[in-house]
C-alpha cells in the first residue's frame, strides 16, 4: 500500500485474515502488484516501486535487497525469466533486468541489463520464449528485446499514436501476442524476432481490463459487456 503517508506492505493468514507482520516503506506514489519468486532456498516478495524495486522475506518482512533505477510513478508488475526479474516503470522509463538474491543494495551488482527508454506507464512486459515485448502507452510503440542481454531486436507501432492508449497487458498464446488498447482494438502479433503484425481485431467498445485465458476461452471486460469467445 504505497500512499502519500505511512506507505507498507503487509501479509496476512489467508485463511483467517489475521495480520503477520507489516514492514514499513518510503515510496510515496505506486500502483505495483508484488510477486512471488524462489532463488535457490528461499523466497521472495518482489516490489516494483517508485524509484526503487525491493525484495523482502514473506516470513518476516524484513527487507532483503533493493535496486535503484525505477522511476516516480510505477504501475507494471515484475515478470521473471532466465534467473532475473524483470521490471519496468514509469512513462516510457526504464526497464530492468535484476538478479534476485542478493543482499542489501544491489544496484551495481545485480543489474543483468537495463533499457534506457520504452517501457510501459501501465501495462505490465511479458516473457514470451526468449523474447521480453513491452507496449509503450504514451507511444502505442511495441519493443521486442532478447530477454537474457536486453539486445533490442525490433519495434513497431500499433495504430495510431496515443497517450496512454494502452491500460490492458498483452497476453500470449499459439506462438501469437495480443495487445489491446484502450478502445478496444486488438492487434495481433506473430511472437519472434521480427515485427509481424497478423490481424487488428476491434471489439467496439473500449476497455481498460487485461483479457483472462481459461480453458480455451477469451474473457474481455469492456465498458459495457463481458465477452467470452471461444469455438
Amino acid at each position: 500500500q504505497d500512499q502519500y503517508s505511512d506507505s507498507f506492505i503487509a501479509a496476512f493468514d489467508a485463511r483467517t485474515g489475521r495480520p503477520l507482520w507489516r514492514t514499513r516503506r518510503d515510496a510515496s506514489v505506486g500502483w505495483g502488484t508484488p510477486i512471488a519468486v524462489r532463488v535457490g532456498d528461499h523466497d521472495e516478495i518482489i516490489v516494483n516501486s517508485q524509484q526503487r524495486v525491493h525484495a523482502y522475506d514473506p516470513d518476516t518482512g524484513r527487507e532483503l535487497w533493493r535496486c535503484s533505477g525505477s522511476l516516480y510513478e510505477v504501475i507494471p508488475t515484475p515478470v521473471v525469466g532466465y534467473g532475473m526479474v524483470f521490471c519496468s516503470s514509469g512513462r516510457a522509463g526504464p526497464t530492468l533486468a535484476i538478479r534476485p538474491g542478493g543482499r542489501g543494495d544491489v544496484t551495481k551488482t545485480h543489474v543483468a541489463w537495463s533499457s534506457p527508454r520504452g517501457s510501459p506507464f501501465v501495462p505490465s512486459p511479458i516473457l514470451y520464449g526468449e523474447y521480453l515485448y513491452l507496449v509503450n502507452d504514451m507511444a502505442s510503440i511495441v519493443t521486442c528485446l532478447e530477454a537474457t542481454t536486453g539486445r533490442l531486436l525490433w519495434q513497431g507501432r500499433l495504430g495510431v499514436a496515443r497517450r496512454e492508449g494502452f491500460s490492458a497487458s498483452p497476453v500470449a498464446v499459439d506462438g501469437k501476442l495480443f495487445f489491446t488498447n484502450d478502445d478496444g482494438e486488438t492487434f495481433v502479433l506473430r511472437a519472434g524476432p521480427t515485427f509481424q503484425l497478423l490481424h487488428v481485431n476491434p471489439i467496439g467498445e473500449p476497455t481498460l481490463a487485461s483479457p483472462a485465458l481459461v480453458d480455451g476461452h477469451w474473457y474481455l471486460r469492456t465498458a459495457r459487456n463481458l465477452y467470452a469467445i471461444g469455438r
